[in-house]
C-alpha cells in the first residue's frame, strides 16, 4: 500500500473515533439534561465507580503514552514508508483506543448517575485525545522520517 494511503486510514481512523466521542459526549450530555440520570446508585456504589474510573485515568494515560512511544522506538528503521506506517497504524489504534474506552466509561458513569465529575474527567480526557491527534510532522519525528520520505 501506498505511504499516502496510510496515512489518510490513520487520519480517518483518529477522525472517526474523535467524531463518535464528540457525538456520545453531546448525546450523554443531552439525555441526562432533558431525562436525568438512568438509576439511582447508592453513595458507595457511585463511589466505588468514581474511584476506578480515577485509578484507571491515571494509570491509562500514562500506559498508553509509553506504550506507544516504546512500540514505536521498536519499529525497524531500515523497513520501508509503508510498513512504518503500517506498524504505526496498530500502534497509535491501542493508544486511541485506550483512551476512547476511558472516556466512554466516564459517560457511562454520567448516564447512570448524572454526576458532573464524569463529564468532567470526559472533557480532560477529550482534551488528551485531541492532543494526540497524527498530524504528519507529529509522525515524522515519531518514525524518524524525512520531508522526502514523507512527500505527497
Amino acid at each position: 500500500m501506498r505511504p499516502e494511503t496510510i496515512f489518510k486510514q490513520i487520519q480517518l481512523l483518529y477522525y472517526v473515533i474523535l467524531t463518535g466521542l464528540i457525538v456520545f459526549g453531546i448525546a450523554a450530555w443531552y439525555f441526562v439534561a432533558r431525562n436525568g440520570y438512568v438509576m439511582m446508585i447508592d453513595a458507595s456504589m457511585e463511589r466505588a465507580i468514581y474511584t476506578i474510573l480515577i485509578i484507571l485515568v491515571f494509570v491509562g494515560i500514562p500506559v498508553s503514552y509509553v506504550f506507544h512511544k516504546k512500540s514505536v522506538s521498536h519499529i525497524d528503521s531500515s523497513l520501508s514508508v509503508s510498513d512504518k506506517l503500517t506498524k504505526y497504524r496498530k500502534v497509535l489504534f491501542v493508544k486511541l483506543m485506550t483512551l476512547e474506552g476511558l472516556a466512554m466509561f466516564s459517560l457511562i458513569g454520567y448516564i447512570v448517575s448524572g454526576a458532573k465529575p464524569y463529564m468532567y474527567i470526559y472533557l480532560i480526557l477529550l482534551v488528551v485525545y485531541l492532543i494526540s491527534r497524527p498530524g504528519k510532522k507529529n509522525i515524522m519525528e515519531e518514525l524518524q522520517l524525512d520531508e522526502e520520505q514523507m512527500n505527497f
